[in-house]
């Protein structure tokens, strides 16, 4: 839900219109076979409402975990350019706080602007944007942010040089990406290879 910056009240409701939905399909299709001239027994209906009830009750909780996955790989994604972008304004002589607002500046992305957002309110909150990265990798799910404010850390607090670590970061996690894909892939080729076979 933090990802998808769905509120828990708007969640909840539609687990209960789903459930709902679910509670009117089993009488609405009973009316409609008694109206046929078929009739059901009572239990019939009672329990296939109660089952698409629960059943649809847990339905966007489904729905919410897929999206948010989508959007953990999404953010995944863009940050190894917002990374990059990082390393170019570090290697351009920008301070730590001005490399990463100037990077988070460029893209127009939900990504980019979240990262905008938590690095505008570190100036009022008095974090530091690197608290503010780790924060935001723990409220988000994404450990990714972490390795990003251990660096963003060190150039800040101890003067370090960072454009290697930052390259070198967004690198692996680009490689790490194309493994995924590639795994990916090679299950649906697999998958494929089932129904040739069987022919």
């Amino acid at each position: 839900l933090a990802i998808l910056r769905k509120p828990v009240s708007r969640f909840y409701g539609e687990k209960l219109t789903y459930a709902a939905v679910g509670l009117a399909i089993a009488p609405g299709l009973t009316m409609l076979f008694t109206l046929a001239g078929a009739s059901l027994p009572f239990a019939v209906p009672v329990v296939a409402s109660v089952g698409l009830c629960a059943g649809m009750f847990f339905l966007p909780d489904h729905n919410v975990r897929d999206d948010a996955r989508k959007a953990r790989a999404e953010f995944t994604r863009a940050l190894t350019a917002y990374i990059d972008l990082v390393a170019l304004e570090r290697n351009n002589g920008s301070g730590p706080r001005q490399a990463m607002e100037a990077a988070a500046a460029v893209g127009d992305s939900w990504v980019f602007t979240r990262l905008s957002q938590e690095l505008a309110r570190t100036r009022w909150s008095g974090l530091t944007p690197w608290e503010a990265l780790r924060a935001l990798g723990d409220e988000l799910g994404v450990g990714e942010l972490d390795d990003l404010a251990d660096i963003m850390r060190l150039s800040g607090e101890e003067g370090a040089q960072v454009y290697a670590s930052l390259r070198a970061r967004s690198t692996a996690m680009r490689t790490a990406m194309l493994t995924a894909e590639k795994a990916k892939a090679n299950e649906v080729v697999e998958r494929m290879s089932i129904p040739m076979s069987l022919l």
